[in-house]
């Protein structure tokens, strides 16, 4: 009897030993096989980081780049499908770069498509439809991985609140996975990878993509920035260019009158000007001197100016009154400028063997008239409406000639808005006063020294400011 009991103790226990090596050796096992996961993950990380990096050094264009990040992060976690969005400078949204050749589902399934009996045309359909939506940041389920700061991720999207309604086509069983993307302190965009063969992905694919992803933000952020760079070097040549192709359109130098000496300083803001000025022969014994100042700085504005100045030379020739020619300017430019634009223009003929000069002003700064006589400083109003304001009728009747007499010794002076707005460091403008106050400091000088002084004292008086508007001066002295 005692053996047995002793045959059955002994079974139980080879029995139980036999559960416990089974248990061990199967926990041993999925150690090994978690290990060896884990060492074909980091074998793709490392690979994926080394591809990533020659990449940069061979072709760091955004289209390769792109493709490269997605797919390559997808193959990395055993993901069969990612999209990769990138934050409009502009309008702050997410917008679609890059998705792989297989589908992600990552959009909730808009009713239209789940209606759509054919299976390869609903999904030719979603697929667009993902590819040409752009997000609001926060707003859905992929895009509050940017909003978060913190990485997204769905075990089942067919479970998701979001994507319960149409679910069950294309979101069934897929898992997701989303980071955001951020250089330094700027966020990139967002990567998404998603999965629908095989089990959800787990603790360490999570990990592996967050590091990657954190290496793929390097990436982009420098590829961007090589772009920018890119751009910006491509925009400074076409700005200098620009630049260049308009001081050609300024006067080389100004008329040899027989009864008047002019001349003129031209400063720019920026490479490219919105100020204008120009001597016009009108005919043998008339000349016409113009300046203007549209509305607004840079390439728009130096493009309007040269219409402008087109206009203005054409009409010029022969017409004796300078309302006239600003009338024809204005309905011009009327049609092609923009409502947020505008221009100052003001038009004068001097005639030889007269001291009249006939003017028109559109909005322009006032003409400032040194009586060399008397001493006395006269601003000469006259009414006017900016050009480009109006197409045609109240243009017409606001802008009039008007004629005035220059003697002997008598200085005349035209500027721009730049000039008297310029600002010292307590915010104080130039002003008129300041202006006024510089031409009788300088009332002995000549034109051209003149213009060079006051355009002097206005750098003296703005030292340490940066000169935000364009400035144009012209002096015009009675011989």
């Amino acid at each position: 009897m005692e053996h047995v009991v002793y045959a059955i103790i002994f079974l139980f226990l080879a029995f139980l030993a036999a559960i416990l090596w089974w248990r061990e050796h199967r926990r041993v096992t999925q150690v090994k096989e978690e290990k060896d996961a884990i060492e074909v993950e980091e074998r793709r990380m490392f690979g994926f980081l080394h591809g990533l990096g020659e990449k940069l050094q061979e072709d760091n264009s955004p289209a390769n780049m792109h493709r490269y990040i997605v797919d390559g992060v997808a193959e990395v976690i055993d993901g069969n499908a990612g999209i990769l969005y990138l934050v409009d400078g502009e309008s702050e949204h997410l917008v679609p770069v890059y998705q792989s050749q297989t589908i992600a589902p990552i959009l909730p399934l808009p009713k239209e498509i789940f209606q759509i009996e054919s299976l390869s045309e609903a999904e030719s359909q979603y697929r667009s439809y993902i590819r040409l939506s752009a997000l609001n940041i926060g707003e859905t389920l992929v895009s509050k991985a940017i909003s978060s700061g913190g990485t997204v991720f769905v075990e089942d999207l067919s479970q998701h609140p979001d994507f319960e309604t149409y679910g069950q086509k294309f979101h069934e069983d897929v898992s997701l996975i989303a980071a955001p993307l951020v250089y330094g302190q700027k966020k990139v965009g967002i990567l998404v990878v998603t999965k629908s063969e095989g089990p959800a992905f787990g603790q360490n694919d999570r990990e592996v993509f967050d590091s990657v992803a954190e290496q793929s933000s390097f990436a982009l952020g420098s590829a961007i920035i090589h772009v920018e760079a890119a751009e910006k070097r491509r925009l400074e040549r076409e700005l200098t260019q620009a630049s260049d192709i308009q001081r050609v359109l300024l006067p080389r130098s100004a008329p040899d009158l027989t009864d008047y000496e002019v001349a003129a300083e031209y400063k720019a803001a920026r490479l490219v000007s919105g100020d204008y000025y120009d001597y016009v022969r009108v005919d043998e014994d008339r000349y016409g001197i113009a300046i203007g100042d549209v509305c607004g700085k840079g390439i728009a504005a130096s493009l309007i100016m040269a219409m402008c100045r087109s206009n203005l030379r054409s009409r010029a020739p022969e017409n004796l009154s300078p309302a006239s020619v600003l009338h024809a300017v204005n309905r011009s430019i009327f049609p092609d400028i923009r409502e947020d634009m505008f221009v100052s223009l003001m038009y004068m003929i001097f005639e030889r063997g007269s001291n009249e000069v006939t003017v028109a002003r559109a909005g322009h700064e006032p003409p400032i008239l040194y009586h060399g006589s008397t001493g006395e400083i006269e601003v000469i109003e006259t009414p006017g409406l900016a050009a480009g304001i109006d197409k045609g009728p109240v243009f017409k009747r606001s802008v009039k000639d008007f004629r005035f007499k220059m003697e002997s010794g008598d200085k005349l002076i035209l500027y721009t808005d730049g000039l008297i707005e310029s600002e010292n460091r307590q915010a104080d403008e130039f002003g008129i006063e300041g202006l006024c106050a510089a031409i009788e400091d300088l009332r002995d000088e000549s034109p051209a020294e003149m213009v060079s002084q006051i355009v002097s004292r206005v750098e003296k008086f703005s030292e340490g400011m940066a000169q935000t508007d364009d400035i144009t001066l012209i002096a015009i002295q009675k011989r």
